[in-house]
């Protein structure tokens, strides 16, 4: 069972361990890779992986707990500087491009986490939690544009998946025909996301 490390030398032995997962996951699957190739990279010992992991799957899901940190914080702080934008469709396209940023600069453990979610067709609930902090994030953005009369909360969560969905995809090669221009992508995605917003 996987403990949070307390002591600086543990601390600094997981980091090890999973920068070295990170690197590893940039060239190869999870699948692909071994514990020994792990512990390599880190200049560890494969016994001391197995003594703070368990197993990779572990090791993944608490990477994994870094982005869903990181991708929180975003969402706060979108959140926070909301009334700044003059329309909803600008405050999507801003969503927009912070998700392709975080997704882009954590594709590895992204891709990594959507190869267990295919091979066992459960969802992590870390990833539940980031996914209804962005439906949260949309009913903020329902409620600063007055959309609440109008708008649903089905509308909230069809936003939130549009945003997360066209963006990883896009990230992961798999919709080559958006536009190569980042400021037209983000403003159709944008677009498309704040008129889920309004159904």
């Amino acid at each position: 069972m996987y403990k949070k490390p307390l002591q600086p030398r543990a601390i600094a032995t997981e980091k090890r361990f999973l920068d070295a997962l990170n690197d590893l996951l940039k060239e190869k699957s999870l699948g692909q890779l071994s514990i020994d190739e792990i512990a390599d990279h880190a200049q560890l010992t494969r016994g001391a992986f197995l003594k703070r992991f368990g197993s990779k799957k572990q090791a993944l899901f608490v990477l994994w707990a870094s982005y869903c940190n990181l991708a929180s914080e975003q969402m706060v702080a979108i959140a926070a500087c909301m009334p700044k934008f003059a329309c909803i469709e600008d405050a999507c396209m801003h969503m927009s491009k912070t998700l392709e940023n975080i997704q882009t600069l954590e594709f590895s453990v992204n891709r990594a986490m959507h190869e267990d979610f295919q091979e066992n067709l459960r969802i992590d609930p870390q990833t539940k939690k980031i996914f209804l902090d962005c439906v949260d994030l949309m009913r903020q953005a329902q409620k600063q544009f007055n959309l609440a009369g109008a708008a649903s909360d089905a509308g909230a969560f069809a936003a939130a998946q549009l945003l997360v969905t066209i963006n990883y995809n896009y990230v992961l090669k798999a919709m080559p025909a958006l536009p190569a221009n980042s400021q037209a992508r983000h403003k159709l995605i944008g677009d498309v996301v704040a008129l889920a917003l309004r159904a």
